[in-house]
């Protein structure tokens, strides 16, 4: 009885469009997401990017933690989203898809990677005067801990992103970096 699911899937998807009014169909524009100045800014991500990442020392007075890594952003479904693999010293791994959603007037993205055992839901904003991306969402904490709220701020020099990570403590507001990585485009 596997199909029974499926057939009620279908009774109510036609039920609710049938009983919303008709639309116009959309101009070619409105379709066609490569066409949209949003998507602009993720034209400005895409390439092979080697990155110098460094994370803040454990202790007060310690030195920070340094790592290198290569990110590849490579655009799917017509321009319309962006795909990115990063890999970090071979010890870490990490996929993620980001667009434009012009319902949310947002950007909106997922991420998963070898350190976190769910998939990390993102919205950003992007300043076009400074020419900065700014992405917030949430990070789990071990039980019994509340989410943290979790912020990335991406500037955008040319050949050049610097990527700075920031975990916002859910109870206090307390900022804490997580950590810093400097992209450049390879030619």
């Amino acid at each position: 009885m596997r199909f029974v699911p499926a057939l009620v899937s279908i009774a109510v998807a036609t039920s609710i469009h049938a009983a919303e009014p008709a639309r116009t169909k959309p101009t070619a524009a409105a379709s066609t997401p490569a066409d949209r100045a949003e998507l602009d800014v993720l034209k400005l991500e895409e390439g092979v990017w080697d990155a110098a990442i460094e994370f803040p020392a454990e202790k007060p007075g310690g030195a920070p933690t340094k790592m290198s890594g290569v990110q590849t952003n490579t655009f799917v479904t017509g321009n319309g989203w962006i795909k990115n693999d990063f890999t970090v010293d071979a010890k870490y791994g990490g996929h993620g898809t980001w667009g434009y959603d012009p319902k949310k007037g947002k950007y909106v993205g997922i991420w998963v990677d070898s350190n976190q055992d769910y998939i990390r839901v993102d919205e950003g904003t992007f300043d076009e005067s400074t020419q900065t991306m700014t992405w917030s969402s949430e990070l789990r904490q071990p039980d019994p801990y509340a989410p943290a709220k979790y912020r990335m701020t991406e500037a955008f020099k040319g050949d050049r992103r610097v990527l700075i990570m920031t975990a916002i403590g859910a109870k206090s507001g307390k900022e804490f970096p997580l950590g810093t990585i400097v992209f450049t485009r390879r030619q």
